[in-house]
């Protein structure tokens, strides 16, 4: 009898837990299951600032109220500070590097999934970063070094509307729209 109280009890105790394992894949398949180009693409148009930059220095939660007020604060007053995406077609879209005055271009194409490769223009990137008058075996270097931490695949995850991911090789970037 007691071992079937136990297991009663155990039975019990499982089902939140449970309950909570759907609700959170739920919530991950809808960020992470997107399958088409589309679930990207679709409404991307706009201004967005770069979040995790801004918000998320020392790690861990931004303090309550933070992103609204950066949002209230940046958007629409300084566009230079957020990048601005602006959709191709279906597959593909642009992006208006955040802080280079418009600037650095990337194109991103669509591959499969929520994966796109990034393209852009080599010397755009160098004179952003300033490293197009390094001159020497270092300006070579920097150069190179630049040219592979843009190059490549990136994945775009939209985690709501108004809240887009891109995570490279090297970390995730949160982005937030512009309230128009």
């Amino acid at each position: 009898m007691r071992l079937k109280i136990a297991a009663l009890i155990a039975l019990l105790l499982a089902a939140p837990a449970h309950a909570q394992v759907e609700q959170d894949f739920a919530l991950a398949n809808k960020v992470f299951g997107q399958l088409s180009a589309t679930a990207v693409t679709d409404g991307i148009d706009g201004e967005w600032l770069p979040l995790t930059v801004l918000a998320n220095l020392r790690g861990g939660d931004p303090d309550p109220g933070l992103i609204d007020s950066l949002l209230e604060r940046i958007c629409g007053n300084d566009p230079i500070r957020g990048a601005v995406f602006t959709a191709i077609d279906d597959t593909s879209f642009e992006m208006l590097g955040a802080n280079t005055r418009g600037e650095m271009r990337y194109r991103f194409d669509w591959i499969d999934g929520a994966e796109f490769y990034r393209s852009f223009d080599p010397a755009q990137l160098f004179s952003v970063l300033k490293f197009d008058a390094i001159e020497g075996e270092s300006g070579v270097k920097m150069r190179a070094d630049a040219m592979d931490a843009y190059s490549g695949t990136v994945h775009f995850y939209r985690v709501s509307p108004d809240v887009l991911t891109m995570v490279s090789k090297h970390g995730a970037e949160v982005y937030g729209r512009c309230p128009n």
